[in-house]
């Protein structure tokens, strides 16, 4: 059984469902209304994790599991806009720019292809930029993926391959035996070989019986959807000093996102929306004339190290984690469904799992 059916969840139901196995997923709500409503699907380990090695480490091999990953789910049918165009850091003032090529040169020492744009260069590249931009550092390894889409034929694919999702049920309790793990939802009960708890940042109130609560603390990211009416629409994703911003195909703009500690607030702010508009105009001056199609919610489930928290309990064997992915959860799904369905059925336990072990805090 797997406990939540956002990105994380789905997709080790369909890794678990395409190995054979009989798997059922329980969420709250429904598909992708978690942390996935607020990501933009940015696909970029040098941005998101360069001063974080751990973190490195798993969203640079996540991400080389990428194309292959995708390619399995062509079979959904489920169009998902998915581009390797690399990411475009800009700067904004002199700082930045020194910051920026101090970057490349950490890069160039990591073997990894990152290229300095100094004005001039920036603009032919990327003219949709702020004239006065001192420069930008492209890493061409970088893409993006569209999120929610993504969702839809995760679960599409594992369908497709037997595995049944129940909605909307809310998972309260998990006990681990011997021989099984028996799940209670509402006046439900459920028993299984294994459970997955993949709930994001209602994981933490999935209770586990034996095992202390994980320290995780939703962390509410605001997201705007605008469409692009003025003129050519950015070439790739772009990352501000304030923002980063995600093209789609159909004009459309992601900018993000905020990252705001208000607990299991799940309501959009002025405050937030103007922050954005704010650093989007900055970046880009056409986009003081887009037009706001959406803002999205989220809430990211963060852990005090910033690490997901993936693999069994000693004290519930039975029972498995799988959240506290925090802002990389899109970024991290190839990798953690890797993991999870190696660990259930090749019985495999990856080396990195000891460093992500959601014992770690108890420890």
């Amino acid at each position: 059984m797997v406990v939540g059916a956002g990105v994380i969840g789905a997709s080790i139901a369909d890794a678990l469902a395409d190995r054979g196995v009989s798997v059922t997923v329980l969420d709250m709500r429904g598909p992708a209304r978690g942390a996935t409503q607020a990501s933009a699907g940015i696909l970029a380990p040098y941005l998101e994790a360069h001063d974080h090695p751990a973190l490195l480490d798993l969203t640079s091999r996540s991400l080389s599991l990428y194309p292959a990953f995708m390619e399995k789910l062509a079979a959904a049918d489920v169009p998902v806009e998915f581009a390797r165009t690399g990411t475009l850091e800009v700067a904004l003032d002199d700082e930045e720019a020194r910051r920026l090529q101090g970057m490349k040169a950490w890069l160039d020492a990591r073997g990894v292809e990152a290229e300095w744009l100094d004005s001039s260069a920036l603009g032919e590249r990327e003219p949709t930029v702020h004239p006065s931009a001192r420069g930008g550092l492209f890493i061409a390894a970088h893409g993006f993926v569209r999120a929610r889409a993504l969702v839809a034929a995760l679960v599409a694919h594992a369908k497709m391959s037997g595995a049944i999702f129940e909605m909307p049920v809310e998972a309260a309790s998990v006990e681990s035996s011997r021989d099984a793990a028996v799940v209670r939802a509402d006046d439900r009960r459920y028993e299984a070989d294994a459970v997955v708890v993949a709930a994001g940042s209602w994981s933490k109130r999935v209770r586990v019986a034996n095992v202390a609560a994980l320290p995780m603390r939703p962390v509410r990211g605001q997201l705007l959807h605008l469409t692009w009416t003025d003129g050519e629409l950015p070439r790739r994703v772009i990352w501000g000093p304030r923002c980063y911003a995600v093209p789609w195909s159909d004009r459309s703009l992601l900018v993000g996102a905020t990252m705001e500690d208000v607990g299991f607030d799940e309501e959009p702010t002025v405050a937030g929306v103007q922050a954005m508009t704010t650093a989007a105009s900055s970046l880009f001056p056409a986009a003081a004339s887009a037009r706001i199609e959406a803002i999205r919610v989220g809430l990211r489930p963060k852990l005090p190290d910033e690490l997901p928290a993936i693999g069994r309990y000693a004290r519930a064997p039975r029972v498995i984690a799988a959240s506290g992915h925090y802002r990389n959860g899109v970024l991290l799904t190839p990798l953690t469904a890797a993991l999870v369905s190696g660990l259930l059925v090749d019985g495999v336990e990856d080396p990195v799992l000891a460093q992500i072990s959601p014992d770690r805090f108890e420890r």
